[in-house]
């Protein structure tokens, strides 16, 4: 392997598991998932000549990575205008349960994290990703700003307004839990 070859290597292989999770957040799936950081990585080996400072590399990655998704974005909206996929809902999925329970406490933290994950999932776009950006993956504005070639300004506004939809969604979706049980319990069941 050559001298770029390995100082590469050093230098990306500690990012990787932060840069699948920063995609697994955003896809719909692993897979997809998995190809954009293997994209984004073999875009980062073509233009690795372009990292100037080595303590960015996290930063310059995820700027890569950014690119990467946007255009799968893009592609993918292009095709289902041309031919509109049909796909099974995840609601449906989970009508049919599994056979193995596990502990109650495993169960309501899952559905914890699953309300959050989709109410993340449910905002748009440009709010997601400064969420993601800042609050799961801990960048600073201005890495963010940098990342997604948008003024600091803006990274902070749409911080701010992507929390304010978050926590909405979140109780909107506790009182609908709430409101569900209820019900249920009303009806005879317990």
């Amino acid at each position: 392997m050559s001298n770029s070859g390995k100082q590469f290597q050093q230098l990306t292989t500690p990012w990787r598991d932060r840069l699948f999770s920063v995609a697994v957040r955003q896809a719909d799936s692993r897979q997809k998932a998995e190809d954009w950081v293997q994209e984004s990585m073999l875009k980062a080996w073509k233009h690795f000549s372009d990292l100037k400072e080595s303590e960015t590399v996290y930063a310059w990655l995820l700027k890569i990575l950014h690119s990467v998704i946007v255009d799968d974005v893009r592609r993918e909206s292009r095709r289902a205008k041309l031919a509109p996929v049909v796909c099974v809902e995840d609601e449906e999925l989970q009508k049919h349960s599994s056979s193995s329970a596990g502990p109650f406490e495993e169960v309501l933290q899952q559905q914890n994290h699953d309300r959050i994950s989709n109410a993340i999932s449910a905002l748009p776009c440009e709010f997601r990703e400064v969420l993601l950006f800042r609050d799961v993956e801990g960048l600073s504005y201005q890495e963010i700003s940098e990342i997604l070639d948008i003024p600091k300004g803006t990274v902070m506004s749409r911080l701010s307004r992507a929390r304010r939809m978050l926590s909405s969604a979140l109780i909107k979706s506790s009182d609908h839990s709430s409101t569900h049980v209820r019900t249920e319990s009303a009806g005879g069941f317990t």
